[in-house]
């Protein structure tokens, strides 16, 4: 008897096997042994489901393998032959639910397909558009508003209040979408999955700010909304733009590297000075990348305030000013041309003496090595960007001529947002360009 079933089960492996080999387009992708893509189905725990997370399956039901947490990709609660069939079915795009882990570290299922989308935050609004499927939001947050990187935003409804205190819910209710998709810092989040997910609403949480979960977390999106080749094409161009610079900087010892100050610009920005902290999610990472350290990396907190004797005490060699367009009213946004109009005069305010005791022996003052971008690029899919400007603030003498952030800025805006060049091509998000 135990013969008669083996049969079988090698049977349905063959056949099942033979028809995915079939099937045009599939094909097995280089596994990468640092990253891991938490969704139930990746069995063999590299960076994607493909024909070997099918055969490790196989293995693990035959007691070749050990037995891995994401080989059940039903989620069944063991691994089988179902857990096969659903691997085959996401690898062809036809699965009817998704199991991941968030980066809230939540396992959520997601129904699909994903034909319904309300976005709760501009940082996950930027995702979705790159990877295509800007034509399934139905929903929006009050941030999502630029109409050439979002067109038609100001015709969707809005679902949460300013700084997201407040979710309208039966707004959701009523556009009934498949998915909320939010960031993980969403302030309450807890409350919104506990609305929300009883009434068939699935909150997907996921960051686009940090180089170590950037890849996994555009794959996860990808794979709920089912656009590969978006997403891979993507992933390849970020890879590069964060290969490049790394290759230039990877040499730099610890004291050729500048003290930075990193700064958040706050509502409260002309009262208060703000440091990113040691929980801000992306920020040390994306620093160490390009070659800086951050004065505030070992502050307790998640942007948190500090002294103005605290920063006379600190050697800081470059102000790095993150500014957004809601704090700074007319900086920084893609219909912004003239940056003498706000950005330099919000450097000038930084670097007056009067204004800014605590900065104005600082070397950055001295020298006149203050920065601003806009805040949203910290922490949006376009931080690649902000990286390649920091770099060449930073090192000058590593990226010359031949090193272009604005050129990569545009890359990314028409290959990948599908925003025509002509609309961004003066446009101001950095200041003063290296």
């Amino acid at each position: 008897m135990k013969t008669k079933s083996l049969n079988k089960l090698l049977t349905a492996i063959v056949l099942c096997t033979l028809f995915l080999v079939a099937l045009p387009g599939i094909g097995i992708a280089a596994a990468q042994a640092d990253e891991i893509l938490d969704i139930y189905g990746n069995a063999n725990e590299d960076d994607a489901i493909d024909m070997r997370d099918f055969t490790y399956t196989a293995r693990i039901i035959l007691g070749l393998e050990d037995e891995t947490t994401l080989a059940d990709a039903d989620y069944g609660g063991d691994v089988n032959v179902g857990d096969m069939t659903q691997i085959g079915l996401i690898i062809l795009g036809r699965e009817n639910e998704l199991t991941l882990v968030d980066s809230a570290d939540r396992i959520v299922t997601v129904n699909k397909p994903v034909e319904r989308i309300v976005s709760g935050h501009v940082l996950n609004s930027e995702a979705i558009k790159l990877l295509g499927a800007w034509d399934r939001v139905v929903g929006r947050d009050p941030y999502t508003s630029d109409e050439i990187l979002f067109p038609g935003a100001s015709d969707l409804p809005v679902c949460s209040g300013p700084m997201h205190s407040d979710i309208y819910y039966e707004t959701i209710f009523e556009l009934d979408p498949d998915i909320f998709v939010i960031w993980c810092f969403y302030p309450g989040y807890e409350e919104v999955v506990d609305t929300l997910e009883p009434e068939g609403i699935s909150v997907v949480i996921l960051n686009f700010d940090n180089p170590e979960m950037l890849v996994e977390n555009i794959r996860k999106l990808r794979y709920v909304l089912n656009t590969e080749e978006s997403g891979e094409a993507y992933i390849e161009f970020y890879e590069g733009v964060v290969n490049d610079i790394t290759a230039k900087t990877a040499g730099l010892s610890e004291d050729n590297k500048p003290q930075v100050y990193v700064w958040p610009f706050n509502y409260d920005y002309q009262d208060a000075y703000m440091v990113y902290g040691e929980y801000a999610p992306g920020i040390q990472e994306q620093m160490e990348i390009v070659g800086g350290i951050d004065i505030g990396k070992d502050v307790e907190g998640f942007c948190p305030y500090v002294e103005s004797e605290w920063l006379t005490e600190q050697d800081i060699d470059v102000i790095v000013g993150h500014v957004s367009p809601w704090v700074v009213p007319g900086i920084f946004a893609y219909d912004v041309t003239d940056p003498t109009v706000v950005a330099q005069d919000t450097i000038d305010w930084v670097m007056d003496a009067d204004e800014n005791p605590a900065l104005e022996l600082s070397d950055a003052v001295q020298n006149e090595r203050v920065y601003l971008y806009q805040n949203e690029l910290a922490g949006s899919s376009r931080f690649m960007v902000a990286m390649a400007y920091m770099a060449k603030w930073f090192h000058p003498e590593l990226f010359g001529d031949d090193f272009d952030p604005h050129e990569i800025h545009m890359t990314y805006l028409t290959d990948y947002m599908d925003v025509d060049q002509s609309q961004v091509e003066d446009s101001v998000l950095f200041w003063p360009e290296p």
